[in-house]
């Protein structure tokens, strides 16, 4: 992936999906922090919340570095007008060539909403259509409905469900299903007459 990059902005009907700044640490901050209890389910990183606003700081330094360099894309979901962290996704190349896996999480009061498919749709064009992978994948927890229903929704296939490959945040072993599109997936899916 590295050398190859990814928009910096995305602008989607409701969103912008912006790589992150390290000045967008106190809104990151108020985002996690009013969705804790929402997030550690599913998000290994949400045991270690709250952290301070110095940390935030460091971590969007460190991801503004790895976007520039190609080596990973961190974005933050905003509102439209940019006011509000809905959430955060990304496009990370750390399931092979040719391949990136969308991540993403959202803030309690953003879910329900249609914004994580909004989100992926935009991520999946970009990886297939712009920077030209042959395949995207999402995954997720099999008890996470609301994530599996994201790819459902945007037509991504089920390909497998790996057994106790990895832990759940509490250190539990846990399954992942792995849902994957492709350019002719994704051709196929538009031409059903499906908007992402």
């Amino acid at each position: 992936m590295a050398g190859e990059l990814a928009p910096v902005r995305i602008v989607t009907a409701r969103l912008v999906l912006r790589a992150w700044r390290p000045e967008d640490a106190p809104a990151l901050k108020e985002a996690i922090d009013a969705s804790i209890e929402h997030l550690r389910p599913w998000m290994p990183w949400a045991m270690g919340e709250p952290s301070p606003v110095e940390s935030k700081t460091e971590l969007l330094s460190q991801f503004a570095d790895d976007f520039a360099a190609g080596r990973d894309f961190h974005y933050g979901i905003f509102s439209g007008d940019e006011r509000e962290v809905l959430g955060g996704t990304g496009l990370h190349p750390r399931i092979g060539p040719g391949a990136l896996e969308i991540g993403y999480w959202l803030r309690a009061t953003a879910t329900r909403r249609g914004h994580a498919t909004e989100a992926v749709a935009a991520l999946t064009r970009v990886a297939l259509e712009e920077l030209g992978m042959r395949r995207v994948e999402i995954r997720c927890d099999p008890r996470n409905g609301a994530s599996a229903a994201v790819a459902r929704r945007l037509g991504y296939r089920h390909v497998t469900t790996l057994k106790a490959n990895t832990l759940t945040p509490t250190g539990e072993p846990r399954d992942t299903m792995v849902w994957e599109q492709t350019a002719p997936g994704l051709a196929a899916w538009l031409g059903r007459g499906r908007a992402p």
